[in-house]
């Protein structure tokens, strides 16, 4: 009974960062396209933006990235919820 429980809430985090994943690439792509616009963007931004924030005020102390054309805090935010959701599930993985 309680291994169940355990998969089932492994499973929904899982969907979880897969479903982070997913905002941030519709961010990143939809970045590029010039006056897009929705509420669909407003949700995605919702998902995305408590993970990139804390990222961007730590290379915003950073001189070398205060006046950067790219956005690193973005790529790094992205990679660390991909890195994450990989230690989770191989974690998860042995554990169960």
């Amino acid at each position: 009974m309680f291994e169940n429980v355990l998969y089932i809430f492994a499973q929904i985090v899982n969907l979880l960062f897969a479903v982070i994943e997913l905002a941030m690439l519709v961010r990143a792509i939809v970045s590029w396209i010039p006056d897009a616009d929705g509420a669909w963007l407003d949700l995605v931004y919702m998902i995305t933006e408590p993970i990139i924030v804390p990222v961007r005020s730590l290379f915003e102390k950073i001189p070398l990235f205060r006046n950067s054309p790219i956005d690193f805090s973005f790529m790094i935010a992205y990679l660390l919820i991909i890195i994450l959701g990989e230690l989770f599930s191989v974690f998860t993985g042995a554990v169960l």
